[in-house]
């Protein structure tokens, strides 16, 4: 027997997880579903093969890279796994990151450096959380091999400072892993300024994209030195050159393509700054109308700089809180420690609730929210 959802959320504040496709991305999947079901897949692939190609072009715009550099993926972390395959290490090298690494990443990079002996070391941090780029100037010797960064942490706290870190990276020679998940689709991106050699975002979250879809940029000069080590002898030709194309799926969906490729065209109709602006509106009168509530404790101790704005309920747990609000018709997340597990642990924190409000967020929306909120720090539910 299916299992029922009593009641449907009318106030959606989970753009951080999976946000709402609008009707034109809708669309795109399913009518090329349905140029599949009318023509097959192959005819189907060769007519709408001009405007797949377009996907490449819109995703580099979105980060300011060169269509060449993209592969189009299922999701951020298919794109992390094959990137980190491309790394090679010894006994006693070291990978880099911060505390804002997502839970999933982390494992992916203690499993690697265990398996070839080397260790992953945790940058320090400023007050707020973010990295110490003087420490982490002080850490960089010829045993660090990688330098892996979430650019926001999935918890909702501060912004790390991917372009000084990519500075710094880029000078000594380091490979450079960014996670962009909480951040394309929602703040500017730019991969020449953030000098990263990798970048992952998946679709489904700021891009309004459907789920299942994603791109990774791979900066071509990196992929010249991968193709360089041994371990891509087998993979390759000689002849052929290592490009973006080759971390792809055989067999894609196509029909998510196209949903990914209006998403991609619906950002650059709203352009990213007015989008920023009005998610930053947003997250803000979140953010103001939750700490003004008794017992209601925001994790972020400023007005956010992003769309994810995390806070905890005296005398509840986090899925409680989330589970109230639901049956008040307002969608959350509850976050908990596993997701940001290095920056939750310092705050010493299991869980947190996670609003984050999009462009598409209303004034009244946030309204419903904050009083939603009350109530179940009231404990009215």
């Amino acid at each position: 027997m299916t299992a029922q959802i009593k009641t449907y959320p009318q106030f959606y504040f989970n753009h951080a997880s999976c946000s709402f496709t609008t009707a034109s991305t809708s669309d795109a999947t399913v009518n090329q579903l349905r140029l599949e079901q009318q023509l097959g897949n192959a005819v189907a692939d060769q007519l709408t093969s001009p405007d797949k190609r377009s996907i490449y072009q819109l995703a580099a715009r979105t980060i300011g890279a060169a269509e060449e550099a993209i592969a189009l993926l299922d999701s951020h972390t298919t794109g992390w796994e094959k990137a980190l395959g491309t790394v090679t290490l010894t006994p006693g090298d070291m990978v880099l990151t911060t505390r804002s690494e997502w839970g999933g990443n982390l494992r992916a990079l203690r499993h690697l450096a265990k398996r070839f002996g080397a260790s992953v070391i945790v940058v320090p941090a400023t007050g707020d959380g973010s990295a110490c780029l003087k420490s982490l100037a002080g850490m960089i010797n010829d045993r660090v091999k990688l330098i892996s960064v979430s650019w926001i942490g999935s918890n909702g706290g501060h912004i790390e400072p991917v372009a000084e870190i990519g500075e710094l990276a880029r000078a000594n020679g380091i490979p450079y892993f960014v996670d962009a998940s909480q951040v394309v689709g929602q703040i500017p991106v730019d991969v020449q300024q953030i000098q990263c050699d990798v970048l992952t975002t998946p679709g489904r979250k700021w891009l309004r994209g459907p789920k299942g879809t994603g791109f990774m940029y791979l900066r071509p000069k990196y992929l010249d030195k991968c193709q360089a080590s041994s371990r891509f002898d087998e993979l390759l030709d000689p002849s052929t050159a290592l490009t973006a194309k080759h971390f792809e799926a055989s067999s894609p969906s196509v029909p998510l393509q196209m949903g990914l490729r209006a998403a991609l065209a619906q950002l650059q109709d709203a352009r990213i700054q007015q989008v920023r602006q009005q998610v930053l509106n947003h997250s803000q009168q979140t953010w103001e109308g939750l700490r003004a509530l008794p017992g209601v404790t925001c994790v972020s101790q400023v007005a956010p700089k992003h769309g994810l704005v995390s806070f905890t309920v005296a005398g509840k747990s986090a899925t409680i809180v989330r589970d109230q609000l639901m049956a008040l018709g307002v969608e959350v997340a509850a976050n908990q420690a596993a997701f940001t597990p290095l920056d939750m642990g310092v705050r010493r924190l299991d869980a947190v609730v996670r609003a984050s409000p999009h462009a598409c967020t209303t004034s009244c929306e946030i309204d419903q929210l904050i009083q939603a909120v009350k109530l179940v720090s009231q404990g009215v539910s």
